[in-house]
């Protein structure tokens, strides 16, 4: 046995400094942000034990800013490797990748960016993460791999990393902000944390939001209100020195202009008991009330209290301003100031250096000061504010009038002047029991607003004022900013974000509002509006808002009168906003009815209610089954479906079909088991193919599925509906049935399979939408990890568009949003929707002159010579058409130049040869099909039995794939245009194994079985196979035209020289007079000698034979000609370059 063997380890010190802890905590931290490994249970003790040690030095004096700065940097730059969406600075991500996760998740399978193909964005972001681990480059070695496996780590749980950035966010919102060393820096650094995660961590985005104001955006406003403060106290002082100044009026209109709260002045002067109050309650009386239609402005002192009186609108108004413990004795007073037989309004500020925590507390006390002073019924309306400590930021008003039982609280508007709060429509809110809650501003009123019908029906209102709407405009006029007013927005941003982050997760609200009631009139034009709005909207992220309200008062153009104007931004469901402008609404806000409690249920599950939906599509009519099982339209309210699918008719109107594009749609909703399916459902998705086949109009399917129902009550019979409904699908679309398909959240099951049966199939002509938020599986994460099946990082990770269906081609189409994906769904029907009655789509109206020249259309392309598409088929330039050229210019450059061009299946991977576009020619809607003519990098590693790249005028499998859909999809529907540079099919091992043959037959099927005309236009060199399956003798209908210079043979001259015609390539280069001549000079040699000619002879015999080559080539490819093809009937006929389009 081994004998036990004793350690003297050192002793543990007794006490470890503040500082060094810190050090280590921060050590800590940092290896878990980048991946490192930790004790699970271990995690949350480095956190605890830093933010102590941290407090510790900081009650020592010393702040740890700068390094909690890299820890923030760290996992905002990690977190920019996992986003699932296209950054800003990415563009639109019009590129087949979306997001940098599925970037990075290309690079793991290579660790190398070239062939990756990954952008330079990505790339940059790459190594900036990179940096952390100590790795300068970006080529591979060891350091390199250690490091990417630790950033994959970091990334699988950055849920828990995120926790550790949402404890430092919350400790800096309690510290100042850093000193001018650390500002920019934590500027930047926050910037990048909201930007990394506003979508995945939206908690973490928030509070670094609430930084931001609270370092920067605060400052400055608490900057400007001294400023503003310091001049009402200047006048405040000569009016204190000089209560009879010749100027005094002017000083008072100064101070009732100020665009800041002047109630905390009040009540800093309040605490000093030699300070006269009269003029602070006149501005205060004008701010309130207005200065217009106020008169006989005077004090009075009554009972030994001073009080400020006015008449306005036949009542009077009267104000004071004492201590809480005097308020018995003003309200004596006050009682003998209404003796009068005018009715009386009334202002009370209080200072209250004990006053109670909170508002209720507050109120109670007020009112049994207010009970013990019986006022007469002449006074209508008593409003204490008190306005705090020794002037503390926050006041309260609490507004009392009569009632049977005395002087009761008007509980509604607790909070708020009247006045204020008539202005902000604070009635509107009547059927909501109001809490008031702190907030990031003085200026800024926050109230949580609770239904009493419905208690879970709980939002948060932020109510302010703007005094001041500077604008800032261009030199040219053009408005850029109303700084006043954004601030304003910005501190309403902040406190309701605050008050949503001190709920949990899951019980955040969602119906927030934001109430700006704006003093200075306005001359700002909708288009300007409009403009602001765009700029500012990206700000409100987080806040879950549903409307933004601005009450201003605008100038009649026509009589000059102010006028009441309402600027409502409402955010729907879908994700889309719209600006409103018109007259304010009296309408109470109603609590949520059943309808929107539903639209918020699928809110919360990140998906859309589908009626929500029918609005964004168009004239929605709801139709549900009938007896017979048929659909029939229903007049209903909204959100009365009893199925899982809502079913209806929609019509959009357009320019080209003023009557309406019609098509029959289904919706899923989430609300009913997350759109499970059985009989219900697969009823209605018969009965919607069925109409929409009576009807000769496509079918639209926003589908969200979770598949077929499990439940205890139903089972296999559920799998025959959805099979029953399967076959429909199968017999609707073989009979020429368009299917159009949004994928609209997370598919599972048996509704993925429908998808494809619709959409993928190669007779089908419709198309297929994904988003962001959209995956097709047929098995969700959680049961395949269940199971010990294979899954990914989540359901995106195995059926989103990314990774999985816009690569594979089974997503034809990517959106950001379903707004998006409803554009692109009006973009198709602009090609191909075909109105009941007739035959083909309707021919647009175009300005683009049908006998343009194309040859003028620049070709800007990166390595290419060519600068105009004339030059790629000029005989000088490109006499052999073998330089390489961009085919998409050349399409674009054929186009309809004012109709817009929709690339389809854009995103699929080893399909890039074939490109597809639905353009317009002429007006007249097509299928434009081009054939890519320069190299396209091929991405990870290639086989070793295929191309490294993917050669130029050649179709490879999935090309060839994408082509023959392509134009089934065009069949009987509008004319098919192609482009052909092809020399063939690649015939390479790999493209063999992957089913080259099958797929180029279809091709030749397709356009057999083609309905409508086919124009083929070669542009440069057409041999081979693909000369058979594009041949004009598959279909009638089929005119094949060349450019002037084109190719057109079997085989290009080339290979013919080569294999066809070798032996007479050798004959040539065997009666050589070089290779005769060196030949006998062999033979007659002996030795050395014959040994080195015998060498010269072989060198030459390859030099030669290559010129013979070279000679039988061109022979065939002059024989060849182009005119030849004409000839013998494979072209129709040989057109100049500039006879392109008008002859297409």
């Amino acid at each position: 046995s081994t004998a036990a063997v004793e350690l003297d380890l050192p002793a543990a010190p007794a006490t470890v400094p503040a500082r060094e802890r810190t050090r280590r905590g921060q050590e800590d931290l940092r290896s878990l942000l980048l991946g490192f490994d930790v004790d699970p249970h271990g995690e949350r003790q480095v956190l605890d034990g830093y933010l102590a040690a941290r407090q510790a030095v900081i009650d020592e004096g010393h702040r740890t800013l700068a390094e909690e700065l890299d820890l923030i940097g760290v996992f905002a730059d990690l977190a920019e490797l996992s986003r699932n969406r296209p950054a800003v600075e990415d563009g639109s991500g019009e590129g087949h990748v979306h997001s940098a996760r599925e970037h990075f998740h290309t690079y793991l399978q290579s660790l190398d960016v070239e062939r990756a193909g990954l952008p330079e964005p990505f790339q940059a972001r790459l190594a900036k993460a990179l940096g952390h681990y100590g790795v300068t480059e970006l080529e591979r070695s060891p350091e390199l791999e250690a490091a990417v496996f630790r950033i994959f780590l970091a990334q699988q749980r950055a849920g828990a990393d995120a926790a550790i950035v949402a404890a430092l966010l919350r400790a800096w919102l309690r510290e100042p902000p850093p000193d001018e060393a650390q500002r920019e820096p934590a500027g930047l650094a926050l910037e990048r944390l909201v930007a990394a995660t506003q979508v995945r961590f939206p908690a973490v985005s928030d509070l670094a939001r609430g930084v931001v104001f609270t370092w920067f955006g605060q400052p400055l406003l608490r900057r400007h209100r001294a400023r503003v403060y310091a001049d009402v106290r200047r006048h405040l002082r000569h009016l204190d020195a000089n209560p009879q100044a010749p100027d005094r009026a002017e000083r008072i209109a100064e101070m009732v202009r100020s665009t800041e709260p002047l109630v905390r002045l009040l009540g800093q002067r309040l605490v000093r008991s030699d300070l006269d109050n009269a003029v602070m309650l006149e501005v205060l009386t004008r701010r309130y009330y207005g200065n217009k239609g106020l008169t006989g402005v005077r004090t009075s002192e009554v009972s030994g209290c001073q009080f400020v009186v006015a008449e306005h609108g036949g009542s009077r108004l009267v104000s004071s301003a004492v201590a809480f413990d005097r308020l018995g004795d003003t309200l004596r007073g006050l009682a003998e100031l209404a003796g009068g037989q005018k009715a009386l309004d009334a202002d009370i500020y209080l200072a209250w250096e004990n006053q109670p925590e909170d508002s209720e507390s507050m109120a109670v006390a007020l009112h049994e000061v207010i009970a013990a002073h019986p006022l007469p019924g002449q006074v209508r309306r008593l409003t204490a504010t008190v306005a705090g400590r020794a002037g503390a930021v926050m006041h309260h008003h609490f507004t009392f009038r009569p009632s049977v039982t005395g002087m009761a609280e008007e509980r509604l508007i607790r909070g708020l002047h009247p006045f204020i709060a008539q202005r902000m429509q604070f009635e509107r809110l009547s059927k909501f029991d109001l809490i008031r809650l702190p907030s990031s501003d003085e200026e800024v009123y926050l109230f949580e607003c609770v239904a009493r019908e419905n208690p879970s029906d709980a939002r948060i209102v932020a109510f302010t004022q703007v005094r001041d709407l500077t604008e800032l405009r261009e030199h040219d006029g053009r408005l850029v900013a109303l700084p006043t007013a954004e601030d304003a927005l910005v501190a309403c941003l902040d406190s309701i974000r605050r008050a949503r982050s001190r709920r949990p997760s899951k019980a955040r609200l969602n119906t927030n509002r934001i109430v700006i009631y704006v003093w200075p009139p306005s001359d700002i034009t909708r288009r300007e509006l409009e403009r602001i709005a765009a700029r500012v909207l990206p700000s409100t992220a987080g806040a879950g808002l549903e409307e933004i309200l601005f009450i201003a008062r605008q100038r009649d153009p026509r009589t000059g009168e102010l006028i009441k104007t309402a600027v409502r931004i409402t955010f729907d469901a879908t994700g889309g906003t719209s600006l409103t402008v018109g007259e304010p609404s009296a309408e109470p806000i109603e609590p949520l009815d059943d309808y929107r409690q539903k639209v918020l249920r699928a809110t919360s599950r990140n998906t859309v209610y589908p009626y929500e939906l029918t609005g964004l599509l168009g004239e929605f009519v709801e139709h549900d089954l009938d007896e017979r099982h048929a659909l029939v339209p229903v007049d209903r309210p909204k959100g009365r479906n009893s199925a899982a699918i809502v079913a209806g008719v929609v019509t959009t109107t357009t320019r080209r079909y003023p009557e309406g594009v019609t098509r029959v749609v289904l919706l899923g909703d989430p609300t009913k088991s997350l759109g499970a399916l059985s009989e219900p459902e697969c009823r209605r998705v018969i009965a919607a193919l069925d109409l929409a086949e009576r009807m000769r109009v496509p079918l639209e399917w926003y589908a969200l599925s979770s598949g077929a129902r499990i439940s205890m009550a139903s089972g296999t019979e559920n799998m025959d509906w959805v099979a029953a409904a399967l076959k429909r699908i199968v017999e609707f679309t073989q009979d020429g049935g368009e299917i159009n398909i949004v994928v609209a959240g997370i598919n599972v099951g048996a509704q993925p399979y429908w998808n494809a049966e619709a959409t993928m199939l190669m007779h089908t002509k419709g198309i297929l939408v994904m988003t962001p938020d959209s995956a097709m599986v047929l098995t969700g994460k959680q049961a395949l990890d269940f199971s010990g099946g294979v899954s990914a990082e989540d359901n995106f990770g195995i059926g989103g568009y990314d990774r999985v269906m816009g690569p594979n081609g089974q997503a034809q189409y990517w959106a950001p949003n379903l707004v998006a994906a409803r554009d692109v769904l009006m973009a198709h029907y602009e090609h191909t929707y075909v109105a009941p009655g007739e035959r083909t789509p309707r021919r647009a109206t175009t300005t683009d002159p049908v006998d343009r020249d194309v040859t003028v259309y620049p070709h800007v392309v990166a390595g290419s010579d060519f600068t105009t598409v004339g030059e790629i088929f000029s005989a000088a330039s490109n006499p052999d058409r073998k330089k390489p050229f961009d085919i998409r210019t050349v399409m674009r450059a054929l186009s309809d130049q004012d109709r817009p061009v929709l690339e389809r299946w854009a995103g699929m991977a080893d399909a890039e040869n074939a490109v597809v576009q639905d353009a317009h020619l002429g007006g007249m809607p097509v299928c434009l099909l081009g054939i890519e003519s320069r190299s396209v990098p091929r991405r990870g590693f290639p086989p070793a039995d295929g191309p490294d790249a993917y050669t130029a005028g050649t179709l490879f499998p999935r090309a060839s794939k994408k082509a023959a859909r392509a134009i089934n999809a065009a069949s009987g529907n509008r004319p098919l245009v192609v482009l052909a540079n092809l020399s063939g099919f690649d015939g390479s091992p790999e493209s063999m194994r992957k089913l080259q043959l099958e797929y180029g037959a279809e091709i030749g099927r397709a356009i057999v079985n083609f309905r409508g005309p086919i124009v083929f236009c070669v542009i440069s060199r057409y041999h081979g196979g693909a000369f058979v399956v594009f041949s004009k003798a598959l279909n009638p209908d089929m005119t094949v035209l060349a450019l002037e210079g084109s190719f057109a043979s079997v085989l290009g001259g080339a290979p013919a020289a080569a294999v066809v015609f070798s032996a007479d390539v050798n004959a040539r280069t065997a009666a050589d007079p070089r290779v005769r001549d060196l030949e006998a000079r062999v033979a007659s040699a002996s030795g050395a000698d014959r040994a080195a000619l015998t060498a010269e002879l072989d060198d030459l015999r390859l030099s030669v034979r290559a010129e013979k080559l070279g000679e039988v080539a061109a022979e065939f490819d002059r024989v060849h000609d182009i005119r030849r093809a004409v000839e013998v009937g494979s072209v129709d006929a040989v057109i100049r370059a500039e006879e392109l389009r008008p002859r297409i």
